[in-house]
């Protein structure tokens, strides 16, 4: 695989988790209790994608598709250095969260293992910015390669997406407000 492929993978892998990561923020906003079970499915499953895509590139070094397999050895600590200060936290407050993501896939959505109950979800803010603040290694190095067709910024792509979200995710459900559960 050339490093361009190697790069769009990584940036389509970190959109798919921030769109995954906005549904989920509109659907909520909108009803964050919803009555039918549909949506109930809907909200679950944008936070399992979410979780397993950032996990993916934040999880496990042993990950095909890690952080580590496309930024060069030398530059690890420099990129983790610069994580850290982005999305403002400590390496200790890093690994509090790597452990809960970690936790919340493997207990709950790659191997349900019911002993290891999960207190609480995961809270999709940290996986966000640091996925935002990949993309912008990632798109620097793209844009190097004279790679153009990819939004400059996950952020700003983010606040677009989630604001059309919000927009169709109302009309969605305001369509099935009559409709009665009936699957319980």
């Amino acid at each position: 695989m050339t490093r361009r492929k190697e790069l769009t993978a990584h940036i389509f892998r970190l959109v798919h988790l921030a769109r995954s990561t906005e549904m989920k923020r509109a659907l909520t906003e909108v009803d964050p209790n919803p009555h039918l079970n549909f949506w109930r499915l809907i909200h679950g499953n944008q936070l399992d994608i979410a979780v397993l895509e950032w996990c993916k590139v934040f999880g496990s070094d042993g990950e095909a598709t890690h952080w580590k397999k496309i930024v060069l050895p030398a530059d690890h600590d420099q990129f983790r250095d610069g994580l850290f200060g982005a999305v403002g936290v400590t390496a200790e407050e890093w690994a509090a969260y790597w452990n809960e993501m970690k936790a919340y896939r493997d207990n709950l959505v790659a191997h349900h293992i019911e002993l290891n109950r999960v207190a609480n979800y995961p809270v999709l803010d940290l996986a966000l910015s640091s996925s935002c603040f990949y993309y912008s290694y990632l798109i620097k190095e793209l844009r190097s390669l004279g790679e153009t067709k990819y939004p400059d910024d996950l952020q700003i792509y983010c606040g677009a997406f989630e604001s059309q979200a919000r927009k169709i995710a109302a009309t969605a459900v305001a369509s099935t407000a009559a409709i009665k559960e009936r699957s319980y």
